[in-house]
């Protein structure tokens, strides 16, 4: 029984030096700081044809126009587009597999 406690007592001693020895609020604060810093300097520096998170966020009317369903909604939201000066999506036609992937 006498190893058990001072088993415990070892590990609460080691426990509180652990927490007396931690870092100091102060340089959490500056971790914080070169974190917010670098990430700055990514966000500055980035690359959209490597990074999609890089791409340009796009307004509820863009997105609308460019990935909406056919209809009236559309279609209001991509003339407030091209009266923004947005550019419009393409009208590409896209060439159906047929035969059996068409079912």
């Amino acid at each position: 029984a006498a190893g058990r406690r001072d088993f415990l007592r070892t590990a609460a001693a080691a426990g509180f030096a652990t927490i007396a020895a931690s870092p100091n609020v102060v340089q959490a604060l500056d971790m914080d700081a070169f974190m917010n810093s670098e990430i700055a300097a990514d966000s500055k520096n980035c690359d959209p044809k490597r990074d999609p998170k890089c791409i340009p966020k796009i307004s509820a009317d863009e997105a609308l126009c460019k990935y909406g369903q056919s209809g009236e909604a559309r279609g209001e939201a991509c003339k407030r587009v091209k009266q923004a000066g947005g550019a419009l999506p393409d009208a590409s036609k896209v060439k159906s597999l047929g035969g059996a992937y068409a079912m």
